[in-house]
């Protein structure tokens, strides 16, 4: 199993592990959570990679936006 790569004291995860951090499915993070994180390229490696920090930052509780605002 892969594991997270640390670059400059921050650690990078590839999709599947972004999905299991969060405990969605691969889909969800494909279909609803990709569109709010930043996407990195470490060195030569051409796959995506997602920051711990934003993913963390995703998993914080945050108000809902009223409609009757």
């Amino acid at each position: 199993m892969p594991m997270p790569i640390e670059f400059e004291g921050e650690q990078y995860l590839n999709a599947a592990e972004a999905a299991r951090h969060l405990g969605v499915s691969r889909k969800t993070f494909y279909d609803s959570v990709l569109t709010k994180l930043q996407q990195y390229h470490l060195g030569v490696l051409k796959r995506p990679y997602y920051k711990q920090s934003d993913l963390d930052a995703l998993k914080k509780a945050r108000p809902i936006k009223s409609e009757l605002e």
